[in-house]
């Protein structure tokens, strides 16, 4: 990503957050965009409003997904147990 396409993505995630904020009491917008040869993938996080707030948010989210993950590997493996029976 050239420095001017990295320019223009944050000018219009800090937009995104700014008009979401003008809704909410707080915003986080993580982006992401491949380099043009698909080796790298570049980030970008914005926020506005109570940080606490969208950390929290962000930890909870985290949590959620890795329970996600847990609960399908908690599901392979009652399934495995259940064709040992036969």
């Amino acid at each position: 990503m050239t420095q001017s396409e990295r320019e223009e993505l944050e000018r219009l995630v800090d937009e995104a957050c700014s008009r979401l904020r003008e809704h909410v009491d707080s915003v986080r917008i993580f982006v992401t965009r491949d380099s043009d040869d698909g080796q790298e993938t570049a980030g970008l996080s914005r926020g506005r409003g109570n940080f606490y707030a969208q950390r929290g948010l962000v930890e909870e989210w985290l949590e959620g997904q890795r329970e996600g993950e847990r609960e399908r590997i908690r599901r392979r493996v009652d399934e495995d147990d259940e064709g040992d029976d036969e």
